[in-house]
């Protein structure tokens, strides 16, 4: 397969539209089956609406910014704590 400059500079411009769309939240590893069963119960799918990337004793939530208020609400509401905006 072959990938021409021009579609290598597409790609990269989608990613970094991609990432300026997201907020990222920073909580604790033990929260991370909590906070998936919470959002997966809330209708939010993965890939789609958040992602998860583990980084040591914590792990970063990038959230869609128009769900940022909505799935940080009922975050709050479940009793996860330690949440931190990045």
């Amino acid at each position: 397969m072959k990938i021409t400059k021009q579609r290598i500079k597409e790609i990269i411009r989608e990613e970094l539209l991609k990432e300026a769309r997201q907020t990222q939240f920073q909580i604790p590893t033990r929260d991370m089956k909590n906070v998936d069963a919470i959002l997966k119960k809330g209708g939010y799918k993965e890939k789609k609406d958040f992602t998860y990337a583990p980084k040591g004793p914590k792990f970063i939530l990038s959230v869609n910014r128009g769900l940022e208020n909505k799935i940080l609400s009922l975050l709050v509401q479940k009793g996860v704590k330690n949440i931190h905006e990045i």
